[in-house]
């Protein structure tokens, strides 16, 4: 699985499992990307499983690139994310944040109480 985490103009930064899993796979990509026409550098970081692009955007897009490691192997789409899910969460979140919040005040209000009858 992987994304592009950052692009501008001449520079893209992509990761991937592939990057972290074997890194003379990570090697192998990082050695054809450099060896592109247009491409001034390549840093791979195996730790963070990310590998950086930067190049001449007059020269190639950053879909070129995408695509070139796509044919490597080391790309893949990522799935999208249900909206619905993803609002019942938010909800089930904001729920949950309210409740935490009311129990608080009111755990005050009653050392509050206790306190002026004491």
């Amino acid at each position: 699985m992987s994304h592009s985490i950052h692009s501008v103009p001449g520079r893209l930064r992509v990761r991937s499992n592939a990057f972290r899993c074997s890194s003379s796979e990570a090697q192998s990509v990082q050695r054809r990307l450099i060896s592109m026409d247009g491409v001034t550098q390549v840093r791979l970081n195996a730790h963070a499983g990310s590998i950086t692009v930067h190049y001449d955007s007059e020269r190639l897009t950053k879909q070129t690139l995408l695509d070139v490691m796509k044919t490597l192997g080391c790309t893949q789409a990522m799935p999208r994310t249900n909206p619905a899910v993803a609002s019942k969460a938010g909800a089930m979140f904001g729920k949950a944040l309210i409740g935490a919040v009311i129990n608080k005040a009111m755990e005050r209000s009653a050392l509050k109480l206790v306190s002026v009858l004491l």
